[in-house]
């Protein structure tokens, strides 16, 4: 019989297993073993006691869930990102830019999801023939921070969302720099009348430096995610009667727009060209981690 290779009394490779074991049940600073514990007492699953990460961390899970649980049921909500700070999400508070969580989800025609303002047959109709990507109701598993600003209902252009925090890198980017355009009753700080091009080229780097991250990490919301945003997070969202431009592309440079309350709202969608300026058309950032 082979000599067995002990540590104490047990084999070598056992009590690797068991230090290892010890470890990944304790979590990294050892306050999971009594919960875990306690579950498999219970006959419950002890791997959903989760490592927790600080007070305002794991509040921001919480909140996340139980947005999530009116239209989903329990679901595992990521870690927030390391990058994230108390004093990095204050500085984004100061945009109206707040934490949202997307699971993993398509939004498909045939989805039945109770209470859920699901995109017009319109937006299929187009992904089917291929005028739009599927990506544009297709949800990544992310945190994000999305821009909270309450809309405006249009009157004669001269509208602007009320105490709309990124008015003064607007003002500044039409006024000082001169790389965004308007129409002459235009408030100076408006996020209307920004064409889709001004938005990529200039707008969204400006507003990624506030925020304190890459131009790569921020965009305009695709479709499905201003949908599910105003469904899940934000109820503002398709309340007021103007449109909100869009990342997804139609046919081949054109740009999907939505939200507007006598179109549809949450479910509306319409495209126009990328260079077009319309004071009715504004938009959001996204900024993804």
């Amino acid at each position: 019989m082979a000599k067995l290779d002990v540590v104490g009394c047990l084999p070598s490779k056992l009590l690797g297993v068991q230090r290892d074991l010890n470890e990944k049940w304790s979590g990294p600073d050892g306050v999971l073993w009594l919960e875990r514990t306690i579950l498999m007492l219970k006959g419950e699953n002890p791997l959903e006691a989760v490592a927790r990460g600080p007070a305002w961390a794991d509040e921001i899970r919480a909140q996340a869930r139980r947005k999530l649980k009116k239209f989903f049921g329990r679901l595992q909500v990521d870690p927030v990102p390391g990058v994230w700070t108390p004093e990095f999400l204050e500085n984004a508070a100061k945009y109206n830019m707040h934490p949202v969580f997307f699971p993993e989800l398509v939004l498909a025609e045939d989805l039945e999801l109770k209470d859920y303002t699901m995109p017009e047959i319109w937006l299929y109709k187009q992904i089917r023939e291929g005028k739009v990507n599927v990506d544009a109701v297709t949800l990544k598993r992310r945190w994000c921070l999305a821009d909270f600003s309450i809309g405006v209902d249009y009157t004669d252009g001269s509208q602007v969302f009320p105490n709309d925090p990124w008015a003064p890198i607007i003002e500044r980017l039409r006024c000082d720099l001169k790389v965004v355009g308007k129409y002459d009753n235009t408030p100076r700080g408006s996020r209307f009348t920004i064409t889709p091009k001004e938005w990529d080229d200039v707008v969204l780097a400006y507003m990624a430096s506030a925020l304190r991250v890459t131009r790569a990490q921020t965009c305009l919301e695709r479709a499905g995610e201003f949908n599910f945003i105003g469904n899940v997070y934000d109820s503002n969202r398709g309340r007021f009667n103007m449109w909100e431009w869009f990342e997804d592309v139609f046919e081949d440079s054109r740009r999907l727009c939505c939200g507007d309350r006598r179109y549809g709202g949450l479910a509306g969608v319409c495209y126009y060209s990328s260079d077009y300026r319309d004071d009715s058309i504004a938009g959001r950032p996204l900024v993804s981690f």
